[in-house]
């Protein structure tokens, strides 16, 4: 500076020598010349100056600095309006870190800030919903930034846990919701793009498959195009999750309200495809995670679908086995039951054997719970003094043998659990055995019923008892087991019993002709008998004990020595005999007198002590009233 007012001092100092020159170069120049002289100084003092402020250093102005925050990396503060712009520039980013420098600073405004971050999200969602709708190339630049701006608020909402910053702030913070909140916009573009589906039928599986046939032809093939623009713009893995959340929604309300297996079946199996060939938006998996992908999959999309699935397969399953044991219809066969319980899971076993092995768990549970019911069913109804019709525990019992059947085959199907095997054996078996004991008292009271006048009347109840024995039984289809056989042998162990005891309790001392009359039914009962036993027990018959058919052949000996063998071969057989039964016997021959019955009787004991009898017992139960032979009970007494 002072050496600037040095060189115009004397540059004034030359100026003022030409302004005052002698008198005497005055007086002696022209006026023209002298004003030519002049100018010319002037024009190089003027260069002097020019060259001397070109050498000067520049003189540095006075600004007003802004304030810089250092902990927001250098940037200055920008006022609101500023902000805006940013946000209104698709600059989401930028103008986040803006907006949270202004959050850290002392003079913040908690109104202002929540409304600017307002701005931001609502600028980020409208760029969203532009790029769903429609969307070109423009767009990706606003994307990204929206994408960048998200995984900004992670790393803030990181930055604050790990610094145990006020959790207060950190819980309303209002950036915090912008994923779930792009979530649910995405939804919902989503949404409106997927047609509702309106069925006129429940059977109808036509309008069904066109539906599912547009979804794949129409609308995935839209939100995949999609794909590679978010991909870029760092949102790949929400939009892929939104994608297949849309989608599992979307079949989820395909398979609301009343729905069959078959249908229901249709939608999983298609959502299953679609993953198949790579159709849907799958996330990046590496090769150990695409091991597990079936499960995934199953798992996140079709949740909702394969919950369907098993509910339906459990109705269906249970009003299958239902029919099976309907009252007044006519037995199912073991392979129906097989079909019932394995036939939806071969239906299933193509898609996956994660789903079979659901179906099938499915299928087992039904069958134990609806055992499980059964024969708390039967229980109950043992209970009613009405429930004593032969055929219904008849079909009781079938039914059981059927399932014990099925249960066999199944086992060689299905990998059944020990604790599983064990509970359905002990179902079916418990269920059988009550429905064989009232089987049993319901045949005892009917036959005791239709031999109370037997040999005292003319009447055909006891016809009509063996006529509705063999009705019931000729309907009884499961004649190959154990159960059958079982409970042939009982039934003809208690006809016989029951006829026996009413023959000997009904008969004493009578005229010939009455004896001869009692013989004769005897004999046609016994034809009977043995014709009904034969029709439902085959060759096997030979093998069932008969006291009748031994007491008929006495009846009709003449030969004294013949009646003595026959009656020791008798006592041999039928160990449980005792002397007041022999001497009822005795009575119905008729033509012995008391002498020749009592040496009879005692020729019979005598010859069967020391032999080795039989262990039937058909004469144990039979008492005959005291007084009929007197106190001892002999013929001798009478």
């Amino acid at each position: 500076m002072r050496k600037m007012k040095r060189v115009c001092a004397r540059v004034t100092g030359r100026r003022k020598l030409l302004e005052e020159p002698s008198g005497e170069n005055t007086s002696i120049l022209p006026k023209e010349a002298q004003k030519e002289q002049k100018s010319n100084g002037i024009a190089r003092v003027k260069n002097i100056v020019d060259k001397l402020l070109k050498n000067l250093p520049p003189v540095k102005e006075k600004t007003e600095e802004k304030p810089v925050d250092k902990e927001s990396g250098g940037r200055q503060h920008l006022s609101d309006q500023a902000v805006c712009e940013l946000i209104d520039q698709a600059k989401f980013l930028e103008a986040c870190n803006h907006i949270y420098d202004l959050e850290q600073s002392e003079h913040k405004s908690e109104i202002k800030i929540d409304s600017l971050y307002k701005k931001v999200a609502e600028r980020m969602w409208s760029v969203v919903q532009e790029e769903i709708s429609g969307g070109d190339s423009k767009l990706l630049e606003p994307l990204k930034s929206v994408g960048a701006s998200l995984k900004w608020e992670k790393e803030k909402e990181k930055e604050w846990f790990d610094s145990v910053k006020d959790m207060e702030s950190v819980s309303t913070w209002s950036p915090k919701y912008w994923n779930k909140d792009l979530e649910k916009l995405l939804m919902e573009c989503m949404a409106t793009q997927i047609p509702s589906f309106v069925s006129a039928s429940n059977t109808d599986e036509s309008a069904l498959k066109d539906h599912l046939s547009q979804l794949e032809t129409t609308i995935f093939p839209n939100l995949r195009c999609k794909r590679d623009v978010f991909k870029e713009a760092g949102l790949l893995t929400t939009y892929t999750k939104c994608c297949n959340a849309c989608l599992s929604s979307h079949l989820s309300t395909l398979t609301d309200g009343d729905m069959s297996f078959s249908k229901c079946l249709l939608i999983y199996e298609w959502g299953f495809n679609m993953y198949r060939s790579e159709k849907l938006l799958m996330p990046h998996w590496t090769p150990q995670q695409r091991l597990l992908a079936d499960t995934y999959v199953l798992k996140w999309i079709f949740s909702n679908v394969e919950e369907k699935l098993l509910t339906v397969t459990q109705k269906e399953v249970r009003e299958a086995l239902r029919h099976v044991i309907t009252a007044g219809e006519k037995p199912y066969t073991d392979t129906t039951i097989i079909q019932v319980l394995t036939g939806r899971a071969q239906a299933v076993q193509h898609i996956s054997d994660t789903i079979k092995d659901k179906v099938e768990a499915v299928c087992l549970e039904e069958l134990l719970h609806f055992l499980h019911s059964y024969k708390h069913e039967v229980r109950s109804l043992f209970q009613l003094d009405t429930f004593s019709e032969t055929y219904s525990n008849l079909q009781i019992l079938e039914n059981c043998c059927i399932f014990r059947a099925a249960w066999h085959k199944l086992t060689y199907i299905y990998s059944a659990s020990a604790d599983t095997d064990a509970k359905v054996k002990e179902f079916i078996d418990s269920t059988e055995e009550q429905s064989r004991e009232l089987l049993l008292q319901a045949i005892t009271s009917k036959v005791k019923v239709a031999l109370k006048d037997h040999f005292r009347k003319d009447n055909s109840d006891f016809d009509k008892f063996l006529d509705c024995l063999r009705s019931s039984f000729s309907r009884f289809e499961m004649k190959n087991t154990e159960t059958y056989e079982t409970l042939i042998q009982t039934v003809h162990h208690i006809v016989v019993t029951e006829y026996v005891q009413a023959l000997l309790t009904a008969s004493g001392k009578s005229s010939s002709a009455k004896r001869r009359k009692i013989a004769n039914k005897i004999e046609v009962d016994h034809q009977a008998i043995r014709t009904l036993f034969e029709e439902c027990f085959g060759p096997k018959t030979a093998s069932l004990d008969d006291p009748i058919e031994s007491i008929l052949d006495f009846i009709l000996l003449t030969d004294i020595e013949a009646m003595k063998i026959q009656l020791v071969l008798l006592l041999l057989k039928f160990p449980d005999i005792r002397k007041e039964h022999l001497n009822i016997i005795l009575d119905l021959k008729g033509s012995l007198n008391g002498t020749d019955r009592n040496a009879m009787l005692e020729v019979v004991y005598d010859n069967c002590v020391g032999f080795e009898r039989g262990h039937n017992s058909f004469f144990e139960a039979i008492e005959i009233k005291p007084g009929k032979y007197g106190v001892c009970g002999c013929c001798c007494c009478y």
